[in-house]
């Protein structure tokens, strides 16, 4: 047992090791997180604001795993001094990332705000700018840990020193993000895609470094839509390609949506499968009630680590509030 626990905590502090210094927290419902996902979503929705909330449990299985969680909400504003269906918005968010028991904290503050250009009558297309100012805490507590040093033949005596090196265990700085989003609003569709960069600014991170490392750029295209069918029913379809030094993450999905009218309540039921490409297939189930959006994945890795197949879990709520005379333009994802 207790080489089984080293060996487990021996691959951890490699695998994470690897990408302390590369790869930003990001969700399997991108679509679902759209300020983590590309700044000029801001103010892309049906509505006069909306918050979300996400939770991705990432290796549950697997000892302690990553846990991330983004909230956001963004507004639209300055509506009665802007050309007709022009929109401007503005967005806080907070995403919140852990991992190793809590020893590896990472916590992201963003402000955040698009202008929408109509470039067609109604709005039946519109291009988007939008900007992002973050500022990232990362912080590693060594407190939280237990290392074979500090086994004393019968358990783990974390009184025992570690005898590790806590320089440079915490790091901030403020960074600029940007992304640009076109939309088309057809009679039976909407579509749209999108380019963003994070960390345009290149930031110095310092942690486990005392003379700091620049982070990689973060490039990401997305695209996505939705197809009415008919009044019932409608297929919703999305990818994303997202690139950050070495690592790459693309998906591609879809899922089929319709809609209950039982006891006059507007209920629609989504059900979809998502594919990360050389990873894992992510089945995807969610619920549209009122204001209400509600979906739910879970993926199992088609790899394996040493004894375990990694399961990751994602949950989102969206509330979107909007009055019952504003048209549907913006794609659900």
């Amino acid at each position: 047992m207790l080489r089984y626990k080293l060996l487990l905590t021996l691959f951890a502090f490699l695998y994470f090791g690897n990408i302390l210094k590369a790869q930003d927290p990001h969700f399997s419902q991108y679509f679902a997180s759209p300020l983590t996902l590309n700044p000029a979503l801001t103010g892309f929705f049906d509505g006069d604001y909306r918050i979300t909330l996400n939770e991705r449990q990432q290796w549950w299985n697997v000892g302690s795993s990553y846990s991330t969680t983004s909230v956001s909400a963004d507004f639209k504003i300055l509506s009665e001094h802007l050309p007709v269906d022009d929109t401007f918005g503005v967005g806080i968010s907070g995403l919140f990332d852990k991992t190793l028991n809590g020893a590896l904290q990472s916590n992201y503050f963003s402000l955040s705000g698009a202008y929408h250009k109509s470039l067609a009558d109604k709005g039946a297309q519109t291009l988007g700018m939008g900007f992002q100012v973050n500022y990232a805490n990362r912080h590693f507590d060594y407190n939280k840990l237990t290392f074979a040093s500090q086994f004393n033949i019968d358990f783990f005596d974390t009184s025992i020193p570690a005898n590790v090196n806590y320089d440079n265990t915490s790091t901030n700085y403020i960074e600029l993000n940007a992304g640009i989003l076109y939309a088309v609003h057809l009679q039976k569709s909407n579509i749209y895609a999108g380019v963003s960069l994070y960390h345009t600014t290149r930031p110095k991170e310092s942690l486990f470094d005392a003379s700091g490392y620049k982070i990689p750029f973060r490039g990401t295209f997305h695209g996505g839509g939705e197809i009415n069918i008919n009044s019932q029913s409608s297929i919703l379809f999305s990818g994303v390609y997202m690139a950050q030094g070495t690592d790459k993450d693309k998906l591609i999905g879809a899922a089929y949506g319709l809609k209950a009218d039982n006891y006059n309540l507007a209920v629609k039921f989504y059900l979809g499968l998502w594919h990360r490409f050389n990873q894992s297939f992510i089945p995807y189930v969610g619920m549209d009630f009122k204001n209400i959006s509600v979906g739910l994945n879970y993926s199992s890795s088609t790899s394996q680590n040493i004894y375990y197949q990694p399961k990751t879990i994602e949950i989102s709520l969206i509330y979107r509030h909007k009055n019952l005379n504003q048209s549907l333009l913006c794609p659900r994802f």
